[in-house]
């Protein structure tokens, strides 16, 4: 690797972890239709290091959403009436969370066999593509208008009404396992057929996400700790490392920023049409 390609693939994965286009999609594709020595890979250490860079977009980004949770944990601010409503909002939206996590995880362990072979052709990836952007343009409006006025306490708006809305977007983020499919695409869409404003449904994916790609990090380096992956990558330097982290952390952040400018602007589902096309080329060529 260089400074050149570390810089590459960090603005990738920075963009792709949050835009709704499926950043494993573009790996698939890229894997097949990139010659062999642009595919050299950066190593097991690379990899873990531009997701945490894009881990810490989020977290940062969300940083009050964060705090609040992590606040109301701890128990503190809960000295008033308003104080106490805050701490049990924030335990509930952390209860919501883990449930939403619940659908992905038994996926995960129930089909590990089926999404490492969907891993390993253009055609799965292409046609999850597809899907994604089938349902950007289908579901682009919410079923109704969302009432500001819900019982929903305010301190934390983001809050899904109950357990089977957190159900259904933790299903929708099920579904991304898959090469294609996209994880902060489809759960936004989930959020907002539930009923969730549009820049609450985003802030709910975005927290989602967080313990999705720390998990997914960690076991990561587990196996790579496992096989020996890490000591052979010992040669990729400091330098690309950082450079790595902060191009993933960077791009990461301006993908948050520009899906709640696009959601704001009705603009959100223009990302399917993007999806539809590469995805109809990628099917195209997988089947020539």
């Amino acid at each position: 690797m260089n400074i050149g390609a570390s810089l590459l693939l960090g603005i990738v994965q920075g963009l792709t972890e949050f835009l709704p286009v499926s950043s494993s999609g573009h790996l698939v594709l890229g894997r097949e239709l990139l010659p062999d020595e642009a595919l050299q890979s950066p190593g097991v250490l690379f990899e873990i290091v531009v997701h945490l860079g894009t881990l810490a977009a989020a977290l940062i980004y969300l940083r009050r959403e964060v705090l609040g949770l992590l606040g109301s944990l701890a128990g503190t601010g809960g000295a008033t009436p308003e104080g106490r409503d805050a701490v049990r909002a924030g335990r509930r939206l952390v209860g919501l969370l883990l449930v939403a996590s619940i659908p992905a995880a038994v996926v995960g362990v129930a089909f590990q066999d089926q999404i490492h072979r969907a891993f390993s052709g253009m055609g799965f990836a292409a046609g999850g593509l597809v899907l994604t952007g089938a349902v950007l343009l289908a579901f682009q409006r919410p079923p109704a208008k969302t009432d500001p006025d819900a019982t929903r306490t305010r301190a934390f708006p983001l809050l899904p009404r109950g357990l089977a809305d957190a159900l259904w977007i933790g299903i929708a983020q099920a579904a991304a396992i898959f090469p294609g499919v996209s994880r902060s695409g489809l759960t936004i869409v989930a959020g907002r057929q539930r009923g969730v404003s549009p820049a609450d449904a985003a802030r709910f994916s975005f927290l989602l996400s967080a313990p999705a790609i720390a998990g997914a990090t960690l076991l990561e380096g587990a196996s790579a700790l496992g096989s020996g992956a890490l000591a052979e990558a010992g040669a990729v330097v400091a330098l690309e490392l950082t450079v790595g982290f902060l191009t993933a952390f960077i791009a990461g952040t301006f993908a948050l920023r520009w899906v709640f400018d696009w959601l704001a602007r009705e603009r959100f589902h223009q990302f399917g049409w993007y999806c539809l096309s590469v995805g109809g080329i990628g099917i195209g060529l997988s089947s020539a």
